[in-house]
């Protein structure tokens, strides 16, 4: 199989990750400076800010002074952080196959992709173009109507949909290797035909008619996704751009040399040369580039000609998710607090979906006021992407253990947890959905604390009455399961089938228990009692049992040693008593109906 990269590149990537963080900052004429100081250069300015004629390059001072309603901010570490696992999130949820070459560009392996995506689609009406076909009736070579984007195309598109949905805008390139694919990012975005450097039109000896066929991939790809009925913007134009296998060459030669990105030295050193194009450099010969400019030059070379630079190595799979932001004004309430924590939980959110996991556990980082951390965890009974459910159970940790101090910062750190899925079963009972499982689950943990939430489970101790919450994790039968008999409620274990019609046998007494242990009046007479009250029941015992000896844990639990009875008192009632032969008293642990 073929490699095919593609590259997700986010332009401005400063500007739209502060954004994405302060959406109140959506339609401001922003710039991002690099540091706090006036003096410190632009590095990323919005569209709004160039209109006011403000140009990254300038200092933060000359900003202000050309621009006075341009707002010159900083990008937080956290934003930008945060912005760049989203993208690696998105490029994640097509490929386990992706590397992040810089912030806000991400590299992914899409060539086994191609059959999930099939081959030429139809929707909406519109025809699929010819295979092979390489424009439009009126492109060259072209002999029929070009109605629709080859299967990488809407790759692409779906690539750049995805990164809409977590408030990024970017732009794709497509193509055999990682440096013509990160080339080809860089001119989406521009008229097809056009220098993607400058604007100028492209001359007409580009040649091969195939080579720039990117932007009509992606003018076809646009009108196709907007005639599709999926619910999500489309792409505009020209946001991405597909280089064909063989065609590198051909699509590398009429571009600007500034968009190989050369070293300022082999920059300065080719324009005393009077290169001005990739292809110009392609024609000289690589053995005396590298003579002049070294490595760098040979890399150029190697890049002019479409040829691969260096070897695509994806990075590890990622197992924590983490998103921040940091705060201009401290935060001392619980209410605003919850509102930056909501809109942070709810990017995660959609970067757990893009992968198909929910929250498995969630761990708040707070930056206070005085250089101070504080770390908040939350203990989730199963993965879900409830967002109100997650925040209910800050608001209960916050409540019970306020940080003490204004909130200067937050960052929220997620462990992924797959979201059970389960097909039910047409001859057992109704299996409640796993993902309002879980959301009910997580509801009733914020309500009544997580450790209160779940199935009861007998410990491994002989204490009398000993129980424990385990976690609820219902036992899920596969669709033709069948259960042939009774099922013991608490182990899951079938249960005997009675066959027999023998005489029915007196149930035995239940016993209805206190929790905890009610303490009890009780006269005692050589160890045995003779009076009993607890509370307005008892009296005189008119009969018992016991002692029943209980005693362990002493090897490295809570120890415990008591003598149990049960006794009869005159007022008719039936009570379960112990002794507790440690704290030297008496405890009533139910009554028998």
């Amino acid at each position: 199989m073929t490699m095919r990269i593609a590259c997700v590149w986010v332009p401005e990537f400063p500007v739209q990750a502060l954004r994405r963080s302060a959406p109140d900052l959506a339609e401001a004429p922003l710039a991002v400076a690099a540091g706090p100081s006036p003096r410190d250069v632009l590095v990323a300015v919005a569209a709004e800010a160039v209109a006011l004629g403000v140009r990254p390059g300038m200092t933060a001072a000359q900003a202000r002074q050309v621009a006075p309603a341009a707002l010159v901010r900083v990008a937080p570490a956290a934003a930008a952080a945060a912005a760049d696992e989203a993208l690696a999130d998105v490029a994640g949820g097509f490929s386990p196959r992706l590397a992040r070459h810089s912030a806000g560009e991400v590299l992914l392996d899409v060539g086994g992709l191609v059959p999930r995506f099939g081959g030429e689609r139809s929707e909406g009406g519109v025809t699929p173009p010819e295979r092979g076909g390489r424009g439009g009736a009126g492109a060259p070579g072209g002999g029929k109507e070009r109605r629709g984007p080859p299967r990488e195309g809407w790759i692409a598109h779906e690539l750049l949909r995805a990164c809409r949905r977590v408030g990024l805008e970017a732009r794709a390139g497509i193509a055999s290797s990682a440096g013509v694919a990160r080339v080809a990012a860089r001119c989406a975005g521009h008229s097809p035909g056009a220098d993607c450097a400058s604007g100028n039109l492209l001359p007409a000896s580009a040649g091969d008619p195939g080579g720039h066929e990117a932007a009509e991939v992606g003018r076809g790809a646009a009108g196709l996704l907007e005639t599709g009925g999926s619910g999500l913007a489309p792409a505009r134009h020209g946001d991405a751009v597909v280089v064909r296998g063989g065609d590198e060459r051909a699509f590398m030669a009429p571009l600007p040399l500034a968009r190989l990105e050369p070293p300022p030295e082999a920059a300065a050193m080719l324009a005393r040369w009077g290169l001005a194009t990739a292809g110009e450099l392609a024609r000289l010969t690589r053995r005396e580039v590298g003579l002049r400019l070294g490595p760098a030059g040979v890399a150029l070379h190697r890049l002019a000609c479409g040829e691969e630079t260096d070897a695509f190595v994806p990075d590890p799979i990622r197992e924590v998710l983490r998103e921040g932001v940091e705060l201009d004004d401290p935060i001392g309430a619980l209410e605003p607090f919850l509102f930056v924590t909501s809109g942070i939980l709810a990017r995660l959110a959609q970067r757990l979906e893009l992968r198909g996991e929910g929250f498995a556990a969630v761990l708040l980082e707070l930056r206070l006021e005085g250089a101070d951390r504080r770390e908040i965890p939350l203990a989730l009974t199963s993965p879900t992407r409830d967002v109100p459910a997650v925040l209910a159970l800050a608001r209960l940790q916050l409540e019970a253990h306020p940080p003490g101090a204004p909130v200067e910062g937050v960052t929220a750190l997620v462990t992924p947890g797959r979201v059970r899925l389960a097909q039910g079963s047409l001859f057992g009972p109704a299996i409640p959905a796993p993902g309002k499982l879980s959301t009910t689950l997580a509801r009733l943990a914020a309500l009544v604390g997580p450790e209160r939430v779940g199935a009861p489970a007998v410990p491994d101790t002989h204490r009398p009455g000993a129980f424990a919450v385990a976690p609820f994790a219902p036992e899920y039968r596969g669709p033709w399961s069948v259960v042939s008999g009774p099922q013991d409620g608490v182990s899951g274990r079938q249960g005997k089938r009675s066959t027999d019609h023998g005489p029915l046998t007196t149930a035995s007494p239940v016993l209805r228990a206190f929790r905890p242990p009610r303490e009890a009046r009780v006269d005692a007479v050589d160890g045995r009692p003779v009076v009993v009250w607890v509370e307005a029941i008892g009296g005189i015992v008119a009969a018992w049992a016991g002692p029943y000896r209980f005693a362990g844990d002493w090897w490295g639990g809570e120890r415990f040693e008591r003598d149990d009875f049960d006794v009869a008192t005159t007022d008719g009632s039936l009570l379960r008593v112990h002794f507790d032969r440690l704290a030297r008293r008496w405890f009533a642990d139910g009554v028998y109906d």
